[in-house]
């Protein structure tokens, strides 16, 4: 699993979010995907793309108590702002919404090649192997997975001492 650790101020994103059933969630999410991109909210992004980290296009998974809770928000968006001097705010787009997080310490995981293939393998690496051999604990934060150009993919798992 090629991964590093990183402590990551706050930032913003800005997307479009829908409740869905947790255990309904690999069904569910890429008819999600393929919504927002026929209704015109992917072009949205494209014409209003900063591109900061985390980077690409976001598939947010928050309040799901990993698995554990029957529902949870799915979000799909874009990084409008970090909370550093060298970054500006870019404005919300007309019918989204924003989202918050704190600053955190993440486990970036490079999860390149064929969809789904490749994100399903860091999942089973991170949580079966990684995180139990590791001295962290999973925070409270959600998990990120970032969708960029040419199959790149990166995993953003925050994590605890």
């Amino acid at each position: 699993m090629n991964y590093k650790i990183e402590e990551f101020p706050a930032f913003k994103v800005m997307g479009v979010s829908q409740k869905i059933k947790t255990s309904d969630a690999f069904n569910t999410i890429p008819s999600i995907w393929d919504k927002a991109w026929k209704n015109g909210t992917m072009e949205k992004f494209l014409n209003n793309f900063p591109n900061y980290r985390p980077s690409g296009f976001l598939g947010i998974a928050q309040g799901g108590q990993w698995g554990e809770s029957e529902f949870m928000e799915y979000i799909i968006g874009v990084t409008n702002y970090i909370d550093s001097l060298e970054y500006k705010e870019f404005p919300l787009i007309d019918g989204m919404e924003e989202f918050s997080y704190p600053s955190a310490k993440w486990v970036i995981i490079n999860a390149n090649g064929e969809l789904p293939e490749a994100i399903q393998k860091v999942y089973k690496e991170f949580y079966s192997e990684w995180l139990p051999n590791s001295k962290y604990k999973l925070a409270n934060l959600p998990v990120i997975e970032c969708y960029m150009e040419n199959k790149e993919q990166e995993v953003w798992i925050a994590i605890t001492n």
